[in-house]
């Protein structure tokens, strides 16, 4: 990743901001049902594998700061939610998550399912991902 974030700074004007985003360290993936009326949290996902991946990514953007190519512009932590229709939609957007994809602990799936068949017509699924957003600016 370092050598694409070079790469990216050549790219860049002096001045010019690269974005980047990845998901949180701590806060996993949350997968609810939502009806009318409330929320019913069922599970966060797990990925042990993806923390290897996360550490290699913030010490690349850490190094390239260190380096001097790019300042630290600023840092957030966002939430994203998707809300799906069924537990096929919900099956569909994780297969899309590039490996290794995350995963729901044992029992919790079935949990899913048993929760799921028991909700008024018209629940959705949401799952909420939250995200860091790191912004460096090229000095």
């Amino acid at each position: 990743m370092v050598h694409a974030l070079q790469r990216a700074g050549q790219r860049l004007a002096p001045g010019g901001i690269l974005i980047s985003i990845r998901p949180h360290r701590t806060w996993r993936p949350l997968v609810s049902i939502l009806t009318p009326s409330r929320r019913v949290p069922v599970a966060r996902l797990i990925n042990s594998a993806f923390d290897t991946r996360l550490s290699a990514a913030e010490a690349a953007l850490a190094r390239v700061v260190a380096e001097g190519r790019f300042a630290l512009a600023g840092t957030r932590n966002h939430t994203y939610s998707a809300r799906l229709d069924n537990l096929s939609q919900l099956r569909t957007y994780l297969e899309l998550i590039a490996p290794p994809r995350p995963r729901f602990p044992p029992g919790r799936r079935a949990r899913l399912v048993a929760l799921w068949g028991s909700q008024p017509r018209g629940s959705k699924v949401e799952i909420t991902e939250s995200l860091v957003v790191t912004l460096l600016r090229r000095t």
